[in-house]
């Protein structure tokens, strides 16, 4: 019984389908004939339709074909999804187990001299001066660093 609804439901599946690809066809069609009344290029037509007919229904011709991906390493497989409870046991454990050695880690020196910045803004005016220059060249202030 479950065979026949099947045969059923493809059957109807299918005529939907060229039912839709009828209805497309119809509509580029009318685009065909919109556009030579507006006096476009056939050429330009012929590139419109082109492009409008394999972007809608490019994916369907692909159907059943595998990625590049799986045709350039066809022998790696993809991993099987894992439980998310299963993942955070696993973090669980080997958060127990694994111990911090503090010996691994270098001390840090925070002492450090800056160095004289490459460009300065003057305190008088606002505007960026070079860090070689003394007196600001708008305002005529002495620059500190």
């Amino acid at each position: 019984m479950t065979e026949i609804k099947e045969e059923v439901l493809n059957r109807r599946v299918i005529i939907v389908r060229l039912l839709l690809l009828v209805i497309y066809l119809l509509m580029l069609v009318y685009l065909f004939y919109l556009l030579t009344n507006f006096g476009a290029n056939p050429f330009i037509i012929f590139i419109i339709l082109l492009f409008t007919f394999l972007i809608t229904l490019g994916p369907f011709f692909r159907r059943g074909k595998r990625s590049l991906y799986s045709r350039m390493f066809p022998d790696r497989k993809r991993k099987a999804p894992s439980g998310y409870d299963q993942k955070k046991e696993d973090l669980r454990s080997k958060r127990k187990s694994d111990q911090v050695d503090t010996n691994i880690f270098k001390k840090i020196n925070l002492e450090f001299k800056y160095h004289k910045p490459i460009v300065l803004k003057c305190e008088g005016c606002g505007n960026t001066i070079p860090n070689f220059v003394k007196k600001c060249p708008f305002c005529n202030k002495q620059i500190t660093y």
